[in-house]
């Protein structure tokens, strides 16, 4: 791989994008008689999820062939090494990013919890609407910080999917966090709170329409019952059933 494409393959993966590359091989170098002239052997070309596409294999006609296989690695989430000719191959390779943890809430426990996930396989995400508590300072071990003036406005700037853990340990009594998760995909959706605070969201959360099915989804309060006191304490227990959920996907 080029340079260049070695850089851009490990900022997607940074990034966190999911993405599939194929890397052009050959058995022997007597190759191509017909089909396509001969590519450069170990060339490559990545496709992302959201259809970007980085190198090529200096042939449209290939490239088209190439560009095929890699959306259908990416649709059945499955590698494989596909034959072009009888002498030239191509291996395709799918590469999915580590599962995110989305931390909401800046707060002690927040950051209890996220120094706790550093040693885990999660890319870090902190959302939160003060700018004192949600900095590179405070949470180095963090893959990105969203901090905007607005919590919502924060949150609309994260891309939810499947793969996403949602940890919400934002400020007490307010349910703009829950409410706007709730209509977002996950794998898995914590919130901190007193079992009495809970039930009192959820009342209000009710009242105003929230799908049944979709409260039940989330786990409140957040945690396994480990009588936990202290932001440590909290924080192991949150990340014990987040942990118990994620492996059970896996």
């Amino acid at each position: 791989m080029s340079l260049n494409l070695f850089k851009i393959k490990q900022k997607l993966i940074a990034e966190g994008q999911r993405f599939a590359v194929a890397t052009i091989a050959a058995e022997s170098s007597s190759l191509i008689n017909g089909a396509f002239p001969v590519p450069q052997i170990g060339s490559k070309i990545i496709l992302t999820a959201d259809g970007q596409v980085f190198g090529t294999t200096g042939n449209d006609t290939l490239d088209e062939e190439v560009m095929r296989k890699l959306r259908e690695c990416l649709h059945n989430r499955e590698d494989n090494s596909i034959s072009i000719t009888q002498s030239l191959k191509i291996f395709i390779e799918r590469v999915e990013p580590a599962p995110a943890l989305v931390i909401i809430g800046a707060s002690e426990i927040g950051l209890a919890i996220a120094k706790l996930a550093a040693n885990l396989d999660f890319r870090i995400i902190i959302v939160d609407e003060r700018a004192d508590l949600a900095n590179k300072q405070r949470f180095p071990m963090a893959d990105s910080i969203v901090c905007e003036s607005d919590l919502l406005k924060a949150l609309s700037l994260i891309s939810f999917d499947e793969s996403c853990y949602v940890v919400i340990v934002f400020q007490a009594n307010d349910d703009r966090a829950v409410r706007y998760c709730l209509n977002k995909p996950w794998a898995y959706c914590g919130m901190l709170g007193s079992k009495n605070r809970i039930g009192a969201v959820w009342e209000k959360l009710r009242r105003d329409g929230a799908p049944e099915a979709r409260l039940k989804a989330v786990h409140a309060p957040i945690g396994f019952d480990i009588g936990a006191q202290s932001p440590e304490e909290i924080a192991i227990a949150t990340l014990a059933e987040v942990l118990a959920v994620k492996n059970k996907k896996s």
